[in-house]
């Protein structure tokens, strides 16, 4: 009887324990899997917020920046900007006869048109993007001025050759570009003003047309 009663004693103590063991394993494996799936979400919820972060800097339309992500890259750059630079503004030629001669659905396949042309164009380390309507903007960074006109003029003719075509009839399109030149530290704005006034020589001069540092090249009629 008393190697009886401790072992009866011991079996059921024995069975309990191995019992708590396996509940305490799985236990350790629900909370082990809890963690993947918390990792999981936290690197899902990283990459919406880098999602976000990116829309956010850029033009649904045509994939560029938008005028905000643009200007705000600008004013971080001018105050210590080193070296030659450019700055282009790209309009659209009589956008609003595209807009009401084939439809706003083309318009908006004229300005991706135009978009792909200055991606094309323009480097990595180059900004571009639309800053508004049919308006494009382009900072050209370490540029010489013949590779800001090459690269205008690359832009220019890209648009006027661009495969745009609607019930078998071309849609017309071109650009007229201003560009301003800067060497060294810069103001955003004055550069802008300066870019948009060349712009506003190449639209009153007869479009399709770039004027460059207030000389007007590359022009085209009409």
């Amino acid at each position: 009887m008393s190697v009886f009663c401790p072992l009866v004693i011991a079996g059921p103590a024995t069975t309990w324990q191995f019992h708590q063991t396996e509940v305490i394993g799985r236990q350790r494996d629900e909370i082990a899997r809890m963690h993947v799936e918390l990792e999981d979400m936290h690197a899902e919820l990283r990459l919406l917020h880098e999602d976000l972060r990116i829309r956010a800097r850029r033009d649904a339309l045509t994939g560029g920046l938008n005028r905000g992500a643009l200007f705000s890259a600008l004013e971080e750059i001018a105050p210590s900007y080193e070296g030659p630079a450019a700055l282009l503004i790209a309009d659209a030629d009589h956008f609003k006869k595209i807009n009401d001669g084939f439809g706003h659905l083309v318009g908006d396949e004229a300005l991706r048109s135009i978009a792909a042309a200055i991606s094309n164009a323009v480097d990595d380390n180059d900004l571009w993007g639309r800053i508004g309507g049919e308006e494009f903007l382009v900072f050209l960074h370490a540029t010489t001025r013949t590779r800001a006109a090459a690269i205008a003029d690359g832009i220019r003719r890209a648009v006027v050759e661009a495969d745009l075509v609607v019930d078998g009839r071309k849609v017309p399109l071109s650009v007229s570009i201003g560009v301003a030149s800067v060497n060294g530290v810069f103001d955003p704005v004055d550069l802008f003003r300066q870019a948009d006034d060349y712009l506003y020589r190449a639209k009153s001069g007869g479009r399709d047309c770039i004027v460059f540092d207030g000389l007007e090249v590359g022009r085209q009629p009409a």
